[in-house]
């Protein structure tokens, strides 16, 4: 039963490093498109032609993004059981990097 159990915990810590690294690449596309020596409505332009018609809207990349920093968050604090120095350590660094992102892209909405 523990061996199923710290199974399953390290599948959530991979779903929440998963649930992170979107939002990351998100962050890391606007920097690039900003990098790019535009006006800022260009840049807007560039930045969403990256993403489907689906995601075109003023606050949809900011509210997904929000919302998988969200999950991986929780996904990342329930597996904290872990007890390998791996997993752990990899839960830290989704927990505080997740925690870092949501809070930009929350004050990006101010």
């Amino acid at each position: 039963m523990k061996k199923r159990s710290q199974t399953s915990l390290k599948i959530l810590t991979l779903v929440s490093l998963l649930c992170l690294l979107i939002p990351l690449s998100i962050y890391s596309l606007w920097i690039y498109v900003f990098d790019l020596g535009t006006t800022q409505a260009e840049r807007v332009l560039v930045f969403k032609s990256y993403f489907p018609d689906f995601l075109d809207g003023r606050w949809s990349t900011t509210l997904l993004s929000i919302f998988l920093c969200a999950s991986a968050i929780i996904f990342s604090s329930i597996s904290f059981k872990l007890s390998g120095i791996f997993w752990k350590g990899l839960n830290v660094i989704v927990l505080i990097t997740s925690s870092f992102l949501l809070f930009l892209n929350l004050f990006s909405m101010m």
